[in-house]
């Protein structure tokens, strides 16, 4: 990669699992990202102190952007869906450096969207979905069609994402791009949402309308994540306990919301028992058959 090497790394600092470098295409303005910088490299470690450090050098001419990051960071912006141009440049970038493997190895199971991505990027598209769902009903109940509408795009959003994942397609930041070609009936509703003649009020409500046939039938299928967690022991869960587990932490703000629908739908149990001595009223534990 030219002048770019470990050579001069810290003796007494983490060494990086490898990096992944992108360059500026023809000396051109590329994006805020680059910026005016020719190559931003990434380098990804095992521990970090901190979550991202941002370092700027140039070396024979070369203006680097140096992104350090944690692997798990890298793992959880892939699951949720954060940084998207960031994961889009670690994905399309060279591979310089990869020291034991683990930087190739994360690269293709992105790129076949595998487990455990699969799953995790399921359950989070739907707890999100689920959530702005809600939201888009209780403004347009209230009146604030405004926020009805935005809600109402938000939980598209994450319903395409959903049909994108099911299909084995990890979502990029094109995402409408996309599902264009993979998913014609939740592009459909994005241009009736974004473009259609109708009153704003009567376009949500289609939408959301949409919402609660289409998406609400795959709860079981979109929750398996969060079923497998409560079978994986004979003694039903608390929500503290839930929240607690390191397969949900992405979930963490929507579980309870999840959990009660999926009750509702009866597709867990729910079960009352006794809070602790001096404690009112019974604690909710949760299981699946």
């Amino acid at each position: 990669m030219g002048p770019f090497t470990f050579s001069d790394w810290p003796e007494n600092g983490p060494v990086p699992l490898g990096a992944v470098a992108c360059y500026r295409p023809s000396g051109h303005f590329h994006g805020a990202l680059l910026q005016d910088f020719d190559v931003l490299v990434f380098l990804i470690f095992e521990t970090l102190s901190e979550e991202i450090q941002l370092h700027h050098r140039v070396d024979d001419g070369i203006h680097y952007q140096l992104l350090s990051l944690h692997a798990e960071e890298l793992k959880r912006w892939i699951v949720t869906g954060e940084h998207r141009s960031l994961v889009h440049y670690f994905l399309q970038g060279e591979v310089v450096n990869d020291m034991t493997g683990q930087i190739l190895r994360l690269r293709q199971q992105v790129e076949r969207f595998g487990q455990p991505f699969q799953e995790q990027r399921l359950f989070f598209e739907f707890s999100r979905f689920l959530h702005n769902y809600v939201e888009a009903k209780r403004h347009l109940t209230e009146g604030h069609e405004m926020d009805a509408y935005y809600s109402t795009l938000k939980s598209l959003h994450h319903w395409a994402c959903i049909e994108l994942v099911q299909k084995s397609v990890y979502p990029e930041k094109t995402i409408w791009n996309q599902v264009r070609v993979h998913s014609g009936q939740v592009y459909k509703l994005y241009e009736q949402l974004a473009f259609s003649q109708e009153t704003l009020r009567e376009r949500v409500e289609l939408v959301l309308l949409a919402c609660e046939f289409s998406v609400m039938s795959k709860m079981a299928e979109c929750s398996q994540l969060l079923i497998r967690v409560l079978r994986s022991r004979r003694m039903a869960w608390t929500m503290g306990e839930l929240s607690l587990h390191p397969d949900l932490q992405y979930v963490k703000t929507d579980l309870p919301m999840v959990v009660r629908k999926l009750v509702y739908r009866s597709l867990i149990k729910q079960w009352p028992r006794e809070s602790r001595k001096g404690a009112p009223g019974v604690e909710l534990r949760y299981s699946a058959d």
